[in-house]
């Protein structure tokens, strides 16, 4: 404690004028009161008084608002409520309420902070703090096997008669599968797989976000806490980005190539979108703070000026990437936002929440111009077909549904909205949906545990990839429409090629943070791999006799 009072000291000491930087919220304060504060006074617990006493920390404008009175005083420290509760003796009134007093050089940043206005600072352009290196004590985690295996299953080419929405509808797969349409996982059974690896590297965090890199040389994926970038060509991963907070949600590259962005985040925390340059290994240039809550979903605008996101405190937010700033904000939905989309000429997007709506909104002011109330369940996926006439939806109701907006007010009859176009297939939520960049198909991803490739003009179903063995999050194109990864809830990441239909290597990834090294693997069906050197002594061949390392 001795050592924390002489920092502080010493810190207060040194005159502003050789400060490396001022102190403001978003740089040197936020990252404090998350740590130490927002776990209990954030926005989702106001209607807690027992927990928030009405207070939210969660962000800049509620800081400065306080609860019934505010806590801050600019230029006043020593009048502020927040100091005072920091500071005091009495364990009845300090906060964190139950909890250890902040280290005092912490309270000696947020005083300097107010006692020098309490300004904002850059939330756009954030860069967060560099990472605690102090030793603290970790809970042990036992690594657990992982089954990787070998083989791949054939594609499964469904008729029509097959994919009809019957009540009982069977989905006869030969010798490898079982598909009922009852919403349950496990009405999903398969033959399993014989050989393989068994790889102590386990238990994994679900995969939860692919893209291919603009050259098509590199696949991201992403996990909570980190993204991996993997060399296709070498099949070895060669860069961690492990600098990201929380969950990563969507991996978006621009449509020029010049920004990668990951979106994601804690829960009651503000959300993230981390801005890389992919042309210069991957280096953060941006941090912008956006929404009160975890962002789930993201889209470029063609022309790679604008980004729009959407998050689970039901609104949506447009983004001036030039300028780096907000330009609008949409509260028009009821419930957690879902997914959003741009359309091919940038002028509209196209919003998904579990309020069951889609909302059509102006994609530079926000503005909204038509909602989409077909009352299917909630929405977790929507896409424009890339000629611009057809909006596609699906979600809690897995069928994929086209709607061709030149005729979608026509739609509207005693019944309700008809789509132009509806294709079952899916027969659990879908997760995910994406256009191959030369249009010719779509690939859904879905809790089914299938990854489902459709005619991208017609919408007709051309076959079903059945090789993983839990539900699928996220589905990726390459740039030359010749690959198709997913990703999902066993940590597992497949990539297939489109004509033939064959798996080509299933890729795991495990992250241990900034201060371990991480641990992958790639495998192929046919039983040759490629592992990382921490991994040499957990390796173990299960009842296979032709497992080698590359």
């Amino acid at each position: 404690m001795r050592s924390s009072v002489l920092w502080a000291a010493l810190w207060l000491s040194v005159p502003w004028g050789v400060r490396a930087e001022p102190v403001d919220y978003s740089r040197n304060v936020r990252p404090i009161l998350e740590k130490n504060c927002v776990g209990c006074h954030h926005h989702g617990s106001l209607d807690q008084p027992a927990m928030s006493g009405g207070l939210a920390l969660d962000s800049y404008d509620a800081v400065l608002k306080g609860g019934k009175e505010p806590i801050v005083k600019p230029g006043q420290a020593s009048e502020s409520e927040l100091l005072r509760r920091l500071e005091a003796s009495d364990p009845a009134v300090r906060m964190p309420r139950g909890g250890p007093p902040l280290p005092a050089e912490s309270i000696a940043v947020i005083r300097q902070w107010i006692e020098d206005g309490a300004g904002e600072g850059m939330p756009a352009e954030s860069v967060m703090p560099p990472p605690d290196t102090r030793t603290t004590s970790r809970i042990a985690v036992r690594a657990i096997d992982v089954f990787i295996p070998f083989g791949r299953r054939q594609p499964v080419k469904p008729t029509m008669d097959q994919l009809s929405p019957q009540k009982t509808a069977i989905l006869g797969i030969p010798g490898t599968l079982v598909v009922e349409q009852e919403h349950q996982t496990d009405s999903i059974a398969a033959t399993p797989y014989e050989d393989g690896l068994d790889v102590k590297m386990g238990p994994l965090s679900p995969a939860t976000a692919v893209a291919f890199s603009p050259d098509g040389g590199y696949l991201l994926v992403g996990s909570f806490g980190g993204v991996a970038v993997w060399d296709l060509s070498k099949r070895s991963v060669v860069r961690d980005l492990d600098d990201v907070r929380g969950s990563v949600n969507s991996l978006e590259f621009s449509p020029d190539g010049k920004l990668l962005s990951i979106v994601g985040g804690k829960p009651y925390s503000p959300g993230e979108v981390r801005l890389y340059d992919p042309q210069s290994d991957f280096q953060l240039i941006a941090v912008l703070t956006a929404h009160k809550e975890v962002i789930l979903d993201q889209s470029f605008s063609p022309d790679s000026r604008r980004l729009a996101t959407v998050s689970f405190d039901k609104t949506v937010e447009i983004w001036d990437l030039v300028a780096r700033k907000r330009i609008a904000e949409i509260n028009d939905h009821s419930d957690t936002v879902q997914c959003v989309a741009f359309d091919p000429k940038g002028k509209t997007i196209a919003t998904g929440a579990m309020d069951m709506t889609v909302k059509i909104s102006d994609g530079t002011t926000g503005k909204g111009e038509l909602t989409l109330n077909p009352e299917l369940k909630g929405m977790l996926a929507v896409s424009f077909s890339p000629d611009g006439k057809f909006l596609l939806t699906s979600g809690e109701s897995p069928e994929i549904y086209w709607w061709e907006l030149a005729e979608i007010g026509a739609t509207v009859t005693e019944a309700g909205w008809i789509a132009s176009r509806k294709f079952p297939g899916h027969l659990e939520p879908v997760y995910d949906m994406r256009f191959s960049p030369n249009g010719q198909f779509l690939a859904t991803a879905g809790a089914d545990r299938t990854v489902r490739l459709w005619d991208g003009r017609s919408g007709r179903p051309i076959h079903a990839w059945v090789d993983a063995d839990d539900l699928l999050y996220t589905v990726a194109f390459s740039p030359d429409s010749k690959r198709v990864a997913a990703a999902g809830g066993d940590g597992l990441t497949r990539v297939w090629d489109v004509d033939s239909g064959a798996l080509l290597t299933v890729f795991v990834y495990k992250a241990h943070g900034a201060q371990a090294t991480s641990e992958w693997l790639a495998v192929t069906p046919e039983g040759t791999y490629n592992a990382s050197p921490n991994l040499g002594q957990v390796i173990r061949p299960r009842e296979v006799h032709h497992a080698k390392n590359r």
